[in-house]
């Protein structure tokens, strides 16, 4: 499955939004995952080979803000639980790693 061209502008802004309302850097997101800040900076501009990677982003942010009670910009294109799309690797989304 592939997103639209307005639905990708979308999730990089929803990424880039929700990022600065958990006051969290690409760095800081890299330090987490253990990969370069530009790593982070390709899967939140959807420019990564892995379907999943921001996914697994995207469950970090919702997790983090959890923790904080801070509200999110609404994820509009990657919603619900990844388990329910058939062309995600559950394996590698529930493993939460990220790779360079």
């Amino acid at each position: 499955m592939s997103l639209s061209t307005t639905q990708r502008t979308a999730t990089i802004k929803e990424f880039k939004d929700n990022m600065r309302r958990l006051g969290l850097t690409t760095q800081q997101l890299a330090q987490t995952f253990n990969v370069t800040p530009h790593t982070i900076e390709r899967i939140i501009n959807l420019q990564t080979n892995r379907l999943e990677y921001p996914w697994i982003i995207r469950a970090y942010l919702i997790n983090q803000a959890h923790q904080q009670d801070t509200e999110l910009t609404p994820f509009t294109a990657l919603r619900g639980d990844p388990h329910d799309y058939w062309f995600l690797d559950n394996t590698i989304t529930d493993n939460n790693t990220i790779t360079d």
